[in-house]
């Protein structure tokens, strides 16, 4: 073994090889952020996870939480690929101060099995199963719904017309913070709960909006994993066809920022809207929107539709910025410019289970316009509505393994319209990232719904029930009818 080298072997429940390189530079990464973006109104005291990745030392501090969402937060601050079996999920509660790795994930994992390997050059690949039988079948992590957040002090108003918004805040001592001049929709800020009661109500009284709402935030959706020994997958194989602006179908992607120069095949995408601050993202992996991007030109790109030039074009709108949640005035401003610029699909790969009235007038706006929704139906097992892919008017995207059944992490209420694939590969700089999640399934669809489109000389909105016709969401059965 050369000198520069050093093999560490941890022998237990977990098989855990990592190989240390000793000449690399010193590098330490402590992140904690990851619980106070998902879960709204808890301190960072009580929501915590620390990974320092010189020492490969992990801490954790979480209560009343789930093995999923904990997991999601080791895969989102490690890179480590994260697979469990299903049905694994349970709660936990644990606190400790940063230890060796096979000791943190002893205290989280109980009586679990795990594999963890990590060699350097190459992201960790963590996998948990039940017992220890090596072909127990496991999945990705896809990372679960956070509880819902309001942003405070904030409202959301559509004033009736012939109101004049900049006046009406002054009028109640509120910061205008944005506006939405087609739909004459207000973002306002009040200096502290008590103003914007005592505003909410005497608005209500004057008869001057038509809806008060609040401001809805949506956390940063998570950004790919690097796949671990993978080989290279081929690029999309479509290629954007010369076409003028009128001959264009174009598809709104409401998500983070959009890497472009990365990205396979970048002639597709039009210049990026931003309804927040701007942000141009580092290149050291790809983003959310950038994933997205690529998994809707795979999507277009589908062998079934022999596509070969197209004329789609994604619309990056990025209603993040740098920041680590969207809300639902920005997220309704970004739909309405996308429309504005010609979008007759939306992408909506985000979301939560507090609905938006505001967010739910607009997009029934433009569904009666024309304009095919496609959102995702959110990453837990549950049945609960999860906005805005719950609203009618958007065709809803649940996910599947590649032999059509439903992944263990899928929503699977009434609610849902289609199944889809929710594992994707994603390729940046020359290396394969996977993308697990409904997020994926919901882009993949979106650009499925703009090949058979511009394929079949359609309208967005006529395809929809060919989609869901084709690749229909059928509800698991309950356990006692499969034992019947």
């Amino acid at each position: 073994m050369p000198a520069s080298q050093k093999t560490l072997k941890i022998k237990g429940d977990c098989d855990y090889s990592l190989r240390l390189e000793m000449t690399f530079k010193f590098r330490v990464i402590l992140c904690f952020s990851l619980f106070l973006c998902l879960l709204g109104g808890v301190s960072a005291a009580e929501k915590e996870i620390v990974w320092n990745s010189f020492r490969k030392h992990l801490g954790l501090n979480v209560q009343d939480t789930t093995l999923a969402e904990v997991l999601g937060g080791i895969q989102r601050e490690t890179g480590w690929q994260v697979r469990l079996q299903p049905g694994l999920n349970r709660p936990v509660s644990v606190k400790f101060k940063p230890k060796p790795i096979d000791e943190a994930l002893r205290l989280i994992l109980g009586d679990l099995r795990y594999t963890l390997i990590a060699r350097p050059g190459q992201p960790g690949k963590l996998e948990i199963r039940l017992n220890a039988k090596a072909d127990a079948e496991t999945e990705p992590m896809a990372e679960p719904v956070p509880k819902p957040k309001i942003a405070a002090n904030q409202l959301a108003v559509i004033f009736r017309p012939g109101q004049d918004a900049a006046a009406l805040a002054k009028r109640f001592n509120a910061d205008l913070l944005g506006f939405i001049k087609i739909a004459n929709v207000a973002q306002l800020k009040f200096t502290d709960p008590r103003a914007m009661a005592a505003a909410r109500q005497a608005m209500a009284e004057l008869g001057v909006t038509e809806m008060i709402d609040d401001v809805h935030l949506y956390p940063r959706p998570a950004t790919p994993v690097l796949v671990a020994g993978a080989a290279g997958v081929l690029p999309v194989s479509v290629r954007p066809e010369e076409v003028d602006t009128k001959g264009q179908l174009i598809i709104g992607l409401i998500d983070t920022a959009v890497q472009p120069a990365e990205l396979d095949q970048p002639g597709f995408l039009l210049p990026a809207l931003s309804m927040a601050d701007s942000f141009t993202p580092p290149n050291h992996s790809p983003t959310h929107g950038t994933s997205m991007a690529g998994i809707v030109l795979r999507g277009l790109a589908n062998k079934d539709l022999g596509v070969q030039n197209s004329p789609v074009r994604i619309l990056p709108v990025d209603v993040f910025g740098a920041s680590a949640n969207a809300n639902s005035f920005n997220i309704a401003n970004g739909i309405t410019e996308a429309v504005n610029n010609g979008a007759t699909i939306i992408n909506l790969s985000l979301g939560g289970y507090q609905a938006s009235p505001l967010l739910q007038r607009i997009i029934a706006t433009h569904h009666k316009n024309g304009v095919l929704f496609v959102g995702a139906a959110g990453n837990e097992p549950v049945t609960t509505l999860h906005f805005p892919a719950a609203h009618p008017q958007v065709m809803a995207v649940t996910a599947t393994r590649p032999n059509g059944e439903l992944t263990a992490y899928a929503n699977r209420g009434n609610f849902i319209d289609v199944a889809a694939r929710g594992t994707h590969p994603v390729r940046f700089c020359k290396r394969t990232y996977a993308v697990t999640g409904t997020s994926a399934s919901s882009a993949y669809v979106s650009g499925l719904a703009a090949g058979l489109a511009s394929h079949h000389q359609k309208k967005p909105r006529e395809i929809r029930e060919l989609i869901i016709e084709n690749r229909p969401f059928v509800p698991p059965k309950p356990k006692e009818e499969e034992k019947n």
